[in-house]
């Protein structure tokens, strides 16, 4: 029996910022709307969990989301693994001023390994918690602005924003792509990694 599966195209994408952003929950938001999540849960290296969606030029694709650990001894394999990818998003916490001050670090690293054209966009999480907020909207945009890209800000929590923010990247990579013909078919990489894929079904979620 043939998988439909392997004649999807595969993107790719990686979700980097510092530990303790949100990255994994945001991504779990997007990909399956988990809920009762252990708020605990830290990543180990790197995770993925994958999905499928029709795009804006008509095709069905399997988007794979890397989830990156953000402590500094994983770091390496963080930005090694920015080698595999299609399109990255940059996040921080807008309740921590310091993960924000990090995103230009975490652009110069993706400079260092990807062209100026590489599609990405930048993520300021938990705006839900508007009391404990370091970082204002504003700053998310300069920032922005700054390396040309766009700019959200989202809860994984409330679902703000999660599924508008991936999905402009997304566009943003059918884009370029649609201009240059190079959407890779089947591409297969080799990480060391532990895999975490999840189920495809809808449900609330809290971040």
């Amino acid at each position: 029996m043939i998988n439909k599966d392997d004649n999807l195209e595969i993107i790719k994408i990686g979700c980097f910022g510092d530990s303790s952003v949100g990255k994994t929950y945001f991504i779990r938001k997007y990909v399956n709307d988990i809920i009762n999540i252990d708020w605990t849960l830290s990543t180990v290296g790197i995770e993925y969990y994958t999905t499928k969606k029709i795009l804006s030029d008509g095709n069905e694709y399997k988007i794979t989301i890397y989830d990156t650990a953000g402590q500094e001894k994983y770091k390496s394999l963080s930005l090694n693994s920015i080698r595999h990818c299609d399109g990255v998003i940059l996040m921080y916490d807008i309740t921590n001023n310091e993960s924000f001050n990090s995103i230009s670090n975490w652009v110069n690293n993706m400079y260092d390994i990807k062209d100026d054209n590489f599609p990405f966009i930048i993520v300021g999480n938990k705006c839900d918690l508007k009391d404990q907020r370091e970082v204002s909207e504003e700053e998310g945009l300069e920032i922005a602005e700054k390396y040309k890209t766009t700019f959200f800000e989202v809860s994984s929590r409330e679902g703000i924003n999660v599924e508008k923010s991936v999905d402009e990247l997304l566009k943003l990579f059918i884009s370029k792509n649609i201009k240059t013909k190079t959407i890779p078919k089947n591409k297969t990489i080799k990480l060391d990694i532990r895999t975490s894929i999840a189920p495809h079904k809808h449900r609330c979620c809290k971040k």
